[in-house]
């Protein structure tokens, strides 16, 4: 491992230590709980990987694969969280969305579990359970950047009322996942060589996502609100916004006829 790349994981393991005790401080771990859950797995991994990297290959490896397996199952909460926050107002279609994340990642984490199995030879003498456990974890992130990206278009085109924090919750998400995703994807098909720029370059956005949620994510944010969706043309911002009601309203009458 490079010095950078040293530097690199230091800061961030330093800004998040930071990150979340403004989170505590503020109370904030209370309304974002699976954010909260996610970044404490994720400083918890990245401190046991830092100690063992060079001391103990194995305990590094093994920290590496229960910490990704483990934030996995966080990032699905966390996506599940952000849909009922940015759609808190119309409670039915937040239980559409979350059940429809629910079905989906499920499946893909199914096909993503078979993969793991399959006869694939990881090139340049590279470990093949590395190379499949990159693969899998590429695809899980994947599906959860296509969900976040969802959400995201989904309140640039809708006139939904947000608080800025979530404004500011989603918008990293989406730049940390679809990151890592890339990420994951050129570690497994560039050359091995290449590997410490792509880290870097993964460590580098990830820092940056947490530089933001820790100047951003305050408790005024909380309070301050704003909608993106339609900003330009208020009459069809207000027709868009019937039609969501409209919506809501049509799954809440299914969702109790089907409970009789």
């Amino acid at each position: 491992m490079s010095p950078v790349q040293l530097g690199f994981w230091a800061l961030n393991i330093t800004v998040e230590v930071a990150l979340l005790v403004n989170l505590y401080r503020n109370g904030l771990y209370r309304i974002y709980p699976a954010l909260f859950l996610f970044l404490g797995l994720d400083l918890v991994e990245s401190a046991v990987g830092m100690a063992t990297f060079r001391s103990c290959r194995n305990a590094y490896a093994m920290a590496y694969f229960i910490g990704q397996g483990l934030r996995t199952v966080l990032g699905i909460a966390v996506v599940l969280e952000l849909y009922r926050l940015a759609l808190e107002a119309r409670p039915a279609l937040a239980s559409f969305g979350r059940k429809t994340v629910v079905y989906v990642l499920a499946a893909a984490a199914l096909i993503a579990t078979f993969a793991l199995f399959a006869d694939t030879t990881a090139p340049d003498q590279r470990s093949a359970w590395v190379f499949r456990f990159f693969r899998f974890e590429r695809t899980m992130n994947a599906t959860l950047v296509v969900f976040l990206l969802l959400i995201g278009g989904f309140m640039a085109w809708f006139p939904v009322r947000l608080k800025r924090n979530v404004t500011l919750y989603i918008g990293g998400f989406v730049l940390y996942f679809l990151s890592r995703s890339f990420g994951l994807l050129l570690m497994n098909v560039l050359p091995l060589r290449d590997s410490n720029v792509v880290a870097n370059a993964m460590l580098a956005t990830g820092g940056a996502c947490l530089l933001l949620w820790l100047f951003a994510l305050r408790e005024p944010g909380e309070m301050a609100t704003m909608v993106v969706g339609h900003r330009w043309n208020p009459d069809a911002a207000g027709r868009l916004s019937s039609q969501l009601d409209a919506i809501n309203r049509r799954l809440l009458r299914l969702a109790r006829s089907s409970g009789r």
